[in-house]
């Protein structure tokens, strides 16, 4: 049963590798680079998720911590929010800019949803909210130019780029995975062997559609890709059938 969990860790590695190969003559982009990052970062949070439970949500941590899901809440807001700061950025790309702190004019976030407003229900939906929103501004940003990465824009007041507000996607996403996992420790919940390598095969799973996310030569890696969904369900029969025999294992 353990190899099987490492079984797939092989495939989707193999298949990351496969892909990167089979596209390598196709040009890629920061933009595109970028949201492939983001790619891997909100797979890796799956594969926390994946472990819990809707009562672990709202735990209280204690020592007035956020809960799961007001962290949650706060990624996906701020994932929301990048894009449509940026969006707003660049529409003002050809306004002349004043030296010191950054701001877009007026109210740009006028209509904007509260954190509070995120991640509302079972656990189940708020992963979907949370996949609702990263598709929707992926499949928009990674088809950005480079003139466009380059474009002033703000963060926090500061002076940065359009091209640093994307990349920023993906290390948000890790500095709240990060914070989740503390969260976890605090909650006192002891992470199980299979919880360890659900994290792994997630993460490889994001790691292999990094590879593939708006290429417009995508269609060269498709091959790989429905080996994988072949290998994958041959594998999940022969596991299932093992964890339903339970019988232990032989002495190698």
């Amino acid at each position: 049963m353990r190899y099987g969990f490492y079984r797939v860790l092989e495939i989707l590695d193999l298949a990351a590798s496969a892909s990167t190969r089979a596209l390598a003559g196709s040009p890629s982009s920061e933009a595109r680079d970028a949201v492939g990052a983001t790619a891997l970062s909100r797979w890796a949070l799956h594969g926390v998720l994946a472990t819990l439970t809707d009562v672990d949500l709202d735990a209280d941590p204690g020592n007035a911590e956020w809960t799961i899901r007001r962290t949650m809440q706060h990624i996906i807001n701020s994932q929301r929010g990048y894009a449509w700061g940026s969006a707003n950025w660049l529409s003002v790309r050809d306004q002349p800019r004043p030296a010191g702190p950054q701001r877009l004019p007026g109210d740009p976030n006028d209509g904007f949803p509260e954190e509070d407003e995120e991640a509302l229900g079972s656990l189940v939906d708020v992963r979907r909210e949370f996949d609702d929103v990263v598709d929707a501004t992926s499949t928009r940003y990674a088809t950005l130019t480079t003139d466009e990465m380059n474009v002033k824009a703000g963060w926090s007041g500061y002076p940065v780029t359009i091209g640093f507000r994307q990349w920023r996607w993906s290390s948000h996403i890790d500095e709240h995975t990060v914070q989740i996992e503390k969260t976890i420790d605090m909650l006192g919940k002891r992470r199980s062997e299979v919880a360890w390598l659900s994290r792994l095969n997630a993460r490889a799973f994001g790691r292999l559609g990094a590879t593939v996310f708006g290429r417009s030569s995508a269609g060269a890696a498709a091959p790989i890709l429905e080996q994988v969904a072949r290998d994958l369900d041959t594998l999940r029969v022969s596991v299932v059938a093992a964890a339903e025999a339970g019988v232990p294992a032989e002495d190698w």
